[in-house]
């Protein structure tokens, strides 16, 4: 169903005259696309929204403008994917699940059975002319960055409030439900990935990247506690680096290096016929190193910095007797 200021938008398209009846018969079909996907009405709004009023859409520029709203639209976390996912959302726990429960349909979020959730909508990026209507985790620029940093601070905030957590000043929920459902968990990983990635493609220090989380927000990371991402490590010498809203966590080890188990899952990905990318969980296909890069890998939290709310949200739900993460992390833990 679209509301009637989308079909409006659809019809009359602004900037557009000579080529309206094309340009309004494509942005048709992307909506349907769209809402096969799982993206509720609120959300293909504000896509025709992103399209149809585009400042620079004219009849000579309307291809143009469909394709990058398009890979817009399913880049996970920049800022028109960010707004389809809180469009129209208000406060509440129910209304929290429901918009998290549309994520993870839009994504194809399956868990297999080695109780890994495979995001089975998850594209190779360099492919994407080839696979348009994948979706894909992948940073370009600086400004990806920012934008992405602020796409996990919404996606941990609709947590929070799934499980009765916001934390704000003068709260009704100073406590937390403690997080139980294995694709909150391990969505997590997920969302530590682009960031990782794209410090890497940068050849950033930590130092470096430090530095541009304090020019981008004007506050310092946070080193917290990092025993549980020192596995194995006989220095102890990893150091996490979280942002200072606590929600994207790296870890560096003494050579500035990421550690991540996307670097070994990356090495034994499978591409289906459809394009997507699933990810091997068989351990014996990964080596002693990999590991325990899988073991000691960065994440995203959904709480912010201790208290029972991380506990809750981000420690407790991590453990091996939790049982939701996956059958190959809980083994490369045990070897460690």
């Amino acid at each position: 169903m679209l509301f009637k200021r989308t079909r409006e938008l659809i019809e009359n398209p602004k900037g557009v005259d000579v080529h309206r009846a094309a340009m309004s018969a494509a942005l048709l079909g992307q909506t349907e696309v769209l809402t096969a996907d799982g993206w509720l009405p609120k959300a293909v709004a504000a896509y025709v929204e992103a399209v149809a009023t585009a400042p620079e859409l004219t009849d000579d520029t309307m291809t143009g403008v469909l394709t990058q709203k398009w890979y817009e639209a399913h880049r996970i976390g920049s800022s028109l994917f960010t707004k389809m996912l809180i469009s129209g959302f208000h406060r509440g726990s129910g209304t929290a699940t429901d918009r998290l429960g549309m994520l993870y349909q839009v994504l194809g979020l399956q868990r297999d059975d080695t109780n890994f959730v495979q995001m089975t909508h998850l594209g190779d990026w360099a492919k994407r002319d080839m696979t348009p209507n994948l979706y894909y985790l992948q940073l370009e620029n600086e400004t990806d960055l920012q934008d992405y940093w602020d796409f996990v601070n919404r996606v941990a905030f609709l947590m929070r409030l799934k499980y009765r957590a916001w934390n704000g000043i003068r709260s009704r929920y100073a406590t937390s439900k403690q997080l139980t459902a294995t694709f909150d968990n391990q969505l997590r990983y997920y969302l530590g990935k682009p960031v990782s990635d794209f410090v890497r493609h940068m050849n950033w220090t930590r130092a470096q990247y430090e530095a541009k989380v304090l020019l981008f927000t004007g506050k310092e990371v946070l080193h917290p506690g990092v025993a549980l991402h020192n596995r194995g490590v006989a220095d102890q010498s990893n150091v996490k680096v979280v942002t200072p809203d606590y929600h994207v966590e790296l870890i560096f080890d003494r050579d500035d290096q990421i550690v991540s188990l996307w670097d070994a899952l990356e090495e034994q990905q499978i591409e289906m016929a459809d394009g997507s990318l699933r990810f091997v969980q068989d351990p014996a296909a990964y080596s002693l190193t990999e590991l325990q890069q899988i073991a000691n890998t960065e994440s995203a939290n959904y709480a912010g910095q201790g208290g029972e709310i991380h506990e809750a949200l981000d420690v407790k739900p991590a453990a091996r007797t939790a049982g939701l993460e996956s059958d190959l992390r809980n083994y490369a833990k045990n070897q460690f």
